[in-house]
């Protein structure tokens, strides 16, 4: 029994592993994101929950034992998601939402801090690294969570997407030069401390572009050869950066941050995404279990206008800068909100900064613990804000400040005046509800014989199908106000070619209200999917995997047959390439 009681860090790893196991398996039956079950299991093993019985009846450890032991993986964890963040990041992204990813940005982390600094003086409490801290920790939002949701939802090409993930790697990047200075100012360095940080950071910077520019193109050629040496190529990149960050005293979510971009533009960026998936995964569970684990309830140390103007630049003013940012840059109310919803959380980086800074944040008994229950909360409410957005959206387009802000910056929409071309008189026209790899070469074969319309929520599509003379309109296909500007009352034919089953349905429904006489063709991906579009009155559905089994069917019957199969000829893969080559050029790849 003594062996055992010896091995804590093992129980309290296997304690976290299994609640989060069973709070996962909850969740998932009642429909919940993961993210709440972890943080559930967290708060069940922790100060709020069996942490408060330290021993069992037998003597074993029931709750957590070693919280530093652990808080020591929950920073790998966090290391390990932003290295996968990294990993995954295209800084070119910033490019295509213009300057206002960038300016808009850094305004709205300025504005933030402004805002919080001005509230602490306004209680009377004067400290410049609390306002600092505070103001950073809430200024961040959560990289991780928003692009995941995208990624999910099949946003993360629309043009709130787009922009939200500007506005994220610009965040990201503040973050990576403000954590290491906050060191300095948390200690009350001189300047000098405070430029040798900011030169080890700028020489990690350089390492990685080396690292990136000479030695990775080959070292990962040859590490692609076997997937076990590429997994372990892939894990050093990112523990070489951990090591040698912590070497410097520098936070080590920044350098694998550092490594993980530093790969994000190799050919192989994807497999080493997919090859280390499962150990972030499972740092990143330990992460937010121990995010939940950390969170106490007791507030009566904190002063209720200090909860107050913490929640409200949350909830209420961080969205409220994004959304006029947004708005005044010619986005429009529809996409501007989506920004103020999808960004109104605090960030992975906003943990690290608040372990940083615990010193200077428990200066205030109480305010370090609430801080991390504010960071658990606003990642929880994300994924509500998302699937809630249309309902919100709907319920706010009407309300007489909404149209009187509409009136006031309807000259400002021109990106989405960019994104819109139909000529008028439009009729008797076939409708294409998606125009990507499905869609547009029914685009194309249908021209030839009428008119044609285009709708798409990818930006860059709209741009090409209107630069090709296509009248083109960006928005989604199941947006009633979309449809009418596409003249769908007057519309002959509407094929549907998005693979989205909910939206495809939404669509079918809302064309037969505004054209009861419309022929519609629609996708599907399952058969089930088929008999609700049919149920909608779709006219035709197309399954294209069936298709596609049949296809493979009908090509191994006639291989088999003949025992032997035709090499594709020259001028078949030419021709493929030009599709790949137009291909490319369409959809911004």
């Amino acid at each position: 029994m003594e062996s055992l009681l010896n091995l804590t860090l093992l129980f309290d790893l296997g304690l976290i592993l299994l609640s989060a196991t069973v709070f996962n398996y909850l969740v998932r039956l009642l429909n919940q994101p993961n993210l709440l079950g972890y943080i559930l299991a967290g708060l069940f093993i922790g100060p709020a929950g069996l942490g408060a019985l330290h021993w069992a009846v037998s003597g074993i450890p029931v709750g957590i034992t070693n919280l530093n032991d652990v808080l020591l993986l929950s920073e790998l964890g966090v290391a390990f998601l932003l290295f996968g963040v990294g990993v995954e990041s295209d800084f070119s992204k910033i490019l295509k939402t213009g300057k206002t990813a960038l300016i808009g940005g850094i305004v709205q982390v300025i504005l933030t801090l402004v805002l919080v600094a001005a509230g602490l003086m306004a209680l009377g409490i004067y400290s410049l690294p609390l306002a600092l801290y505070l103001g950073l920790i809430l200024a961040f939002s959560s990289t991780l969570i928003v692009v995941k949701i995208l990624s999910d939802t099949h946003a993360i090409n629309t043009l709130h997407g787009r922009l939200m993930f500007g506005f994220l790697l610009v965040q990201d990047l503040l973050a990576i030069l403000a954590m290491p200075l906050l060191g300095s100012v948390s200690i009350a360095a001189p300047l000098q401390q405070a430029v040798i940080v900011l030169l080890q950071g700028v020489a990690l910077i350089f390492l990685a572009f080396l690292l990136y520019r000479f030695v990775y193109p080959s070292l990962y050629r040859f590490a692609s050869k076997s997937d076990e040496t590429f997994f372990l190529v892939a894990l050093s990149s990112a523990f070489l950066f951990i090591l040698l960050s912590a070497a410097m005293h520098f936070p080590i979510a920044v350098g694998a941050f550092i490594s993980g971009i530093s790969l994000s533009t190799l050919p192989y960026s994807t497999e080493v995404f997919n090859k280390i998936r499962g150990v972030r995964d499972f740092f990143s569970t330990i992460f937010f279990v121990t995010l939940g684990i950390q969170i106490t309830f007791g507030l009566e140390t904190l002063s209720w206008p200090l909860i107050a103007l913490i929640l409200l630049t949350v909830f209420v003013l961080k969205p409220i800068i994004f959304f006029f940012i947004s708005l005044f840059s010619g986005f429009g109310e529809k996409v501007a909100l989506y920004s103020a919803l999808g960004l109104a959380q605090v960030s992975e980086f906003s943990f690290i900064l608040a372990n940083q800074g615990r010193p200077v944040l428990e200066t205030i008994p109480g305010l370090y613990s609430f801080v991390l229950l504010v960071v658990a909360l606003s990642m929880l409410v994300t994924p509500y804000a998302f699937a809630g957005f249309r309902s919100i959206h709907e319920s706010l387009r009407e309300s007489p400040f909404m149209r009187f802000l509409n009136q006031m910056t309807s000259r400002f929409n021109h990106r989405l005046l960019q994104l819109e071309s139909i000529p008028s008189g439009l009729h008797n026209h076939a409708i294409i509800l998606g125009a990507g790899a499905t869609g547009y070469p029914v685009v194309s074969s249908l021209q030839a014989h009428m008119q044609v319309a285009v709708v798409d929520h990818d930006p860059e599509l709209i741009h090409y199908c209107i630069h090709k003379g296509i009248p083109s309109v960006y928005g989604e296909a199941d947006n009633e106000e979309v449809l009418i500007k596409v003249n769908a009352f007057k519309a002959r034919i509407a094929i549907i070619a998005i693979p989205h089953s909910a939206t495809a349905l939404n669509s079918v429904r809302l064309l037969r209200k505004l054209n009861p006489k419309i022929i519609i063709f629609s996708r599907a991906h399952y058969y089930q999917d088929a008999v609700r579009l049919y149920a909608a009155k779709a006219n035709r559905v197309i399954l294209p995997d069936d298709m596609a089994s049949h296809s493979f069917i009908e090509v191994a019957q006639n291989a088999l047959e003949k025992d032997f199969l035709e090499s594709p000829t020259e001028a078949f893969l030419n021709e493929l390439a030009r599709k790949a080559g137009e291909e490319q050029k369409r959809l911004g790849l």
